[in-house]
């Protein structure tokens, strides 16, 4: 049973990281596009319409996650079973789009990304009632869209890293269409059946999410050496 719980725990760890990465930091307008967000060597359709967003997950048996910053809520579906399960928004590491964060750059330079020209920033992010729980991040803003942040590099506290993950992860988008999200992307289809567990909606036993934590961890890390526990 502990055993059980504990995978759930990582596919929650695992869900706030992809919202977190779906989030552009510090994203001007336009606040309405699509892309392709590039997280730890996958590529997944993403969506972004003001403060929803969509992360589609199709290595992991076609989930789709969508976060609603407003009601920092989660919805994870699953477009095979057709079933979705809500939760709270894991922040573990606050999204620099929330209100009460303040962020601090510095120009270090710049860098053209997929023929974007960029602006980098070495930035520091925290929430105003934690200034003592301070995150650092790279940002890369795209000056031909308005200062869109195209990649994101941050750098995880000792205190809040899973264990046997990385001490940094980087996030970019590509393949940016200015205007292309709809409503309907970020709503639950009404022949969609509301489950209690991210198993239920995994379509799985806790034994089976087991093994599929570790196929993801060797997709995400193609270069660890084989034969490595």
């Amino acid at each position: 049973m502990k055993q059980g719980k504990k995978t759930i725990v990582t596919v929650g760890l695992l869900t706030m990281i992809f919202m977190l990465a779906s989030i552009p930091a510090l994203a001007a307008p336009p606040d309405n596009y699509t892309c392709k967000l590039v997280f730890m060597g996958m590529s997944m359709p993403m969506a972004k319409l003001g403060n929803k967003s969509r992360v589609e997950n199709i290595m992991m048996g076609d989930l789709v996650t969508i976060s609603l910053m407003d009601v920092k809520k989660s919805i994870t579906m699953n477009t095979k079973n057709k079933t979705y399960f809500e939760q709270a928004a894991q922040e573990r590491i606050p999204s620099i789009d929330d209100p009460n964060v303040v962020i601090e750059k510095k120009k270090i330079g710049t860098e053209t990304i997929d023929g974007h020209p960029c602006i980098k920033y070495n930035a520091v992010f925290y929430k105003k009632d934690k200034p003592q729980e301070k995150f650092n991040s790279v940002l890369w803003e795209a000056q031909d869209l308005g200062g869109l942040s195209i990649k994101n590099e941050v750098t995880i506290p000792p205190d809040k890293r899973r264990e046997g993950g990385p001490d940094k992860f980087t996030s970019e988008i590509k393949e940016i269409k200015i205007g292309a999200a709809t409503a309907a992307m970020f709503e639950v289809p009404k022949d969609f059946k509301k489950v209690s567990s991210m198993n239920e909606v995994m379509g799985v036993g806790q034994g089976d999410m087991g093994e599929l934590m570790k196929q993801m961890q060797k997709k995400s890390n193609p270069k660890e050496p084989k034969g490595k526990e």
